[in-house]
């Protein structure tokens, strides 16, 4: 009997169950751990940039000399922060709303009874995997007036004259750079939108059918109740990422062409790098965090709306 207690070994998942807890302290206790180096990880970022951003940063030696909130003060008076914001907006606007509508859309049609639905969603998945670089290379390979096949294609339908140069035109850079993050982010909705529709009870949809409701009544009154909070949920996190999309903006034209494309984070960059001025950099990323944080609080606030109408 004492050798079969000493071959025992000590489990902290075992002893935890065998707490006489509730199962939602012991799935917060469970998560306490990864929560508190979550915290930890994405808390010291935060302050340190709030520290460099009311001093005076030297580039050459990180010296430090406390000067308050002047670089907020520069920051807010540079028109060129304000063409930033407002672009940065545009473009987190435009984008979550057709990778909304799309994804909805494509999400619906896999959702039935399709010949090859499994390898559809295998494949509509693709566009999410590829690495950003890759994506900016090949559409600007795409679009180059010489080479580029998209051009040679509107020539050949007569939709254009003489092929453009898009992303060295203003008036057109900055929806290249739309469309390319509508087409690769636009099977994160479809994921999100698929997992939610798969819960549906199907008993509200054949109810309503035996009421005489029609396809598009039962969308209405059923699918989007329910899809409503992972809807919220979705923007949500595409705000957030869209927002402070770096990559996929920075590499289609390095924030060019006349600053057509330079939206917050390219903003952030320029001001640290080109201006080596970190001060103002890190006023201008916060700043960035403060508005995420309001937009963040006005998604919670639709979400617990949404929760307590569906239930």
């Amino acid at each position: 009997m004492s050798e079969k207690r000493k071959k025992q070994v000590f489990n902290p998942l075992d002893a935890l169950l065998q707490l006489d807890i509730s199962d939602r302290k012991l799935g917060l206790l469970l998560l306490a751990p990864a929560a508190i180096l979550i915290t930890a990880f994405a808390l010291y970022p935060i302050v340190q940039g709030l520290i460099v951003s009311l001093n005076s940063v030297n580039f050459a030696t990180l010296e430090t000399s406390f000067i308050g909130i002047d670089n907020y003060a520069a920051v807010l008076q540079d028109g060129d922060f304000w063409d930033s914001a407002w672009r940065t907006i545009w473009y987190v606007l435009i984008t979550n709303f057709f990778t909304l509508i799309i994804g909805m859309a494509i999400s619906l049609l896999l959702h039935q009874e399709l010949v090859g639905r499994n390898i559809a969603r295998g494949l509509v998945l693709f566009p999410y995997l590829v690495p950003a670089i890759v994506i900016a290379l090949t559409w600007r390979f795409m679009l180059d007036p010489t080479l580029g096949v998209l051009n040679a294609w509107l020539v050949d339908w007569n939709i254009i004259d003489r092929p453009i140069a898009f992303l060295t035109r203003p008036q057109t850079a900055m929806f290249v750079v739309i469309f390319a993050s509508i087409w690769k982010y636009t099977p994160f909705m479809i994921i999100m939108f698929l997992a939610r529709l798969q819960v549906i009870p199907l008993e509200l949809e054949e109810a309503a059918k035996l009421d005489g409701a029609s396809s598009w009544q039962i969308f209405w009154k059923i699918t989007i109740p329910w899809m409503l909070p992972v809807i919220i949920i979705a923007l949500l996190l595409r705000t957030i990422w869209t927002f402070n999309e770096f990559e996929m903006v920075y590499l289609f034209n390095f924030g060019g062409p006349l600053s057509a494309t330079t939206t917050l984070p390219v903003y952030v960059r320029d001001l640290a790098s080109e201006a080596r001025n970190l001060g103002q950099a890190a006023a201008a990323a916060t700043l960035m965090l403060g508005l995420l944080l309001v937009m963040a609080w006005g998604y919670f606030k639709l979400y617990a709306r949404a929760e307590q109408e569906l239930y």
